[in-house]
Formats: structure tokens, sequence, C-alpha cells
């Protein structure tokens, strides 16, 4: 059987750990600024639809809500 071995645990230096809290800050604040691009494109996209939708059905009720023309009245 193989013997016991304990790990050590070894922190890094404090050099080592600012370098990884720069990086992890600099990652952190590339993916919200991503996600915030995406949120406004998503956002402007719903907001064109919804123009377009309402666009066409004023059209069509503006089109119903004229009274046919009765050639007999005329």
């Amino acid at each position: 059987m193989a013997a016991k071995e304990t790990k050590k645990f070894v922190s890094p230096d404090i050099a080592a750990r600012d370098a990884l809290a720069a990086k992890t800050t600099r990652l952190r604040a590339l993916r919200l600024a991503k996600e915030a691009e995406e949120a406004a494109a998503k956002e402007a996209a719903s907001r064109e639809a919804a123009t377009a939708k309402t666009g066409k059905s004023a059209i069509r009720s503006r089109a119903a809500a004229e009274p046919p023309i009765r050639p007999e009245l005329a």
C-alpha cells in the first residue's frame, strides 16, 4: 500500500492574485457589455416588429371602417 501523502496548499503570491483579479474583472466587464448590447438589439427588434404589426392593423382598420359605396344611391 502507498503511504498517505499530505499535500500542502500553496497560496499564490500577491502579484499573481492581483493579476487574476484584474483578468476576472476585465472578462466580467466584457461579458456584461455583450449582454447589454444583445438585450438592446433584442429590444429594438421587438419594437420594430410591434411597429410593423400596428402599422398594418391600422391600415386594415381604416379600410374596414369606411362604409361601402353603393352605386344605386349615387
